[in-house]
């Protein structure tokens, strides 16, 4: 659509030409108009220039905007991502980054456990950006030498909701699952959003036990394998122990490790056997 300012221009314009052609041919002796007709046109252009320049540079003026202000800058949702992040690969180490705003390559935890080869000799340290990851993580057999590195436990955390019920078993229930060896987690939380046991959800304010923080499977005692926490904090509802032995030699091990009552005063459950309280 043409603008009001174009089709007013163009009908001054047409009004001057068809008024000095007018003039110019009325005025103009005849022997002259035969022998020079381009005169006329050339003489009526000229004025018609001059007479759309006058309109078009006073339209201009008169409805003259302002450039729009560019001094607010725009925010980007990036624009506090930390620096030097993820640093670069060393001959011994990989690093991957997670951050779930797209600051990074990866937005889920899965997805960066996901793209390390299988049987990686190097340690892949992922690094995880502040926030709550709501989603299962599962580390295989065959990613071995893997951290996962958070911010603060009380700034980055994994959480799921799974139970035994709908995991079709304790076993697959867990928010992480790690069955690689040589596996570290630093800075980070890992949560459910329940306490649950076997298969029962907790009850409000019940003091009976609800659960197990730990579970280690280790067969033998020749296998060079366990569980450590240093420098970790334990809350949360209900009462559960701090591990109960699911293989024979199992092996948990808390330094350094703030606890809130939430943990039974004995500590531990010898899975009813007691060979295995040694």
């Amino acid at each position: 659509m043409k603008s009001p300012c174009i089709l007013l221009t163009l009908s001054i314009v047409i009004a001057i030409i068809a008024i000095l052609a007018s003039q110019t041919l009325f005025s103009t002796p005849p022997r002259v108009f035969i022998h020079n007709p381009f005169d006329i046109l050339y003489g009526i252009k000229a004025i018609s220039y001059s007479a759309i320049t006058s309109v078009c540079s006073h339209h201009h003026h008169h409805h003259h905007r302002r450039k729009p202000s560019h001094s607010k800058k725009k925010i980007s949702i990036c624009g506090d991502f930390p620096k030097n992040i993820p640093p670069p690969d060393t001959d011994t180490t990989s690093y991957l980054c997670v951050d779930k705003n797209g600051c990074c390559n990866f937005t889920t935890v899965q997805s960066a456990v996901d793209a390390i080869g299988n049987f990686s000799e190097r340690r892949n340290v992922i690094w995880i950006n502040s926030g709550m990851y709501y989603e299962k993580v599962a580390i295989p057999k065959t990613k071995p030498n893997i951290t996962l590195q958070g911010q603060g436990f009380e700034t980055t955390s994994i959480a799921w909701n799974d139970t035994a019920y709908s995991a079709n078993g304790t076993f697959y229930c867990a928010s992480v699952q790690v069955f690689g060896s040589q596996f570290l987690a630093k800075n980070i939380s890992f949560m459910d959003c329940q306490i649950i046991s076997m298969a029962n959800q907790v009850s409000p304010g019940s003091k009976s036990i609800n659960g197990a923080v730990t579970a280690n499977g280790r067969n033998s005692k020749d296998e060079n394998s366990g569980f450590s926490f240093v420098n970790c904090s334990i809350g949360g509802t209900g009462h559960v122990w701090l591990g109960r032995a699911w293989r024979p030699y199992s092996r948990v091990i808390f330094v350094s490790t703030f606890m809130t009552d939430v943990i039974a005063p004995e500590g531990w459950n010898n899975f009813n056997d007691p060979s295995r309280d040694a």
